[in-house]
């Protein structure tokens, strides 16, 4: 396959093949200095893969006295933690077992995960950042949405700047831009989109830089984003499964559409990625 560049839409991805990420060596740079806004890469998982994965995810409903409400997700999210973050990083170490096992009968995900990357890294080296304690961050998470269920709008920059969570983080990445990063296990028939919209972080405002990140207070020439959003201009994304998408999720504010009624679950798997503050290596996280 050929690579393709998005033309008439509001952003500019790259659609490419996985054996032609070759063609991008510096596709992560390239996404950082605004060259192009995202990659959305085929083949990432094989569908094997992502059937036998998504066999084995048959829970429903969020886990007891989970952060994240009614969605259910697997694994820690940094952007919930407090400033201490000894707990979540006990929590990256068992949610690694765990995708150890789910993944058992295909490619090792951070294995794949950190091959790919390094590819379009400039062969960097591609790892998760470690905690004071020297614990390892967890390297990415799953969410699940059911019907009518979604994620709502968002800038990772808001969780990068307004949470304690990322405090220490700070100390270790460039601040100027990360990206997200995710790939599709399963999409819904109708909904679960990527809409991604024409207002970007440097727009906003955000007065309160300890936890209006969590909270969602961001405004838009002082009104508030989710009341001004709509009446912008926005672009759809629908990746398959198997595919991996890189954006920057970090300057562009994002969200994912409500699964409809009677489709199937949308089940991704994902986390964020930025340089090390002298760009010698590209972290992953989540």
């Amino acid at each position: 396959m050929v690579a393709t560049t998005s033309v008439n839409t509001l952003y500019n991805f790259v659609e490419l093949d996985i054996t032609d990420l070759g063609l991008y060596p510096d596709g992560i740079k390239d996404i950082c200095e605004r060259k192009i806004d995202g990659l959305i890469i085929h083949n990432f998982f094989t569908q094997n893969e992502v059937s036998s994965v998504v066999d084995k995810l048959t829970r429903k409903g969020a886990f007891p006295d989970s952060p994240f409400g009614d969605i259910l997700i697997y694994g820690p999210a940094l952007y919930v933690s407090d400033k201490d973050i000894a707990q979540y990083c006990e929590q990256a170490a068992q949610f690694r077992d765990f995708c150890s096992k789910l993944f058992s009968e295909g490619r090792e995900f951070e294995t794949n995960l950190q091959e790919t990357l390094k590819v379009i890294s400039g062969g960097r080296p591609v790892e998760v950042p470690h905690a004071p304690n020297g614990l390892p961050y967890t390297p990415t998470t799953i969410r699940v949405l059911e019907e009518e269920q979604f994620m709502g709008w968002h800038f990772e920059n808001q969780f990068l700047h307004c949470t304690p969570g990322y405090q220490h983080l700070l100390t270790q990445i460039e601040h100027e831009d990360h990206l997200s990063y995710f790939a599709m296990l399963s999409a819904s028939e109708v909904g679960g989109d990527l809409i991604l919209y024409d207002i970007e972080w440097s727009d906003t405002e955000w007065p309160d830089t300890g936890n209006s990140g969590r909270e969602r207070t961001g405004t838009v020439g002082g009104k508030p984003i989710p009341s001004v959003m709509e009446n912008y201009d926005k672009m759809y994304l629908n990746p398959s499964p198997g595919d991996l998408v890189i954006f920057d999720g970090a300057r562009i504010l994002h969200r994912v559409s409500a699964v409809e009624k009677g489709s199937q679950r949308r089940i991704s798997i994902g986390g964020f990625l930025a340089f090390s503050n002298n760009r010698e290596k590209l972290y992953y996280w989540s």
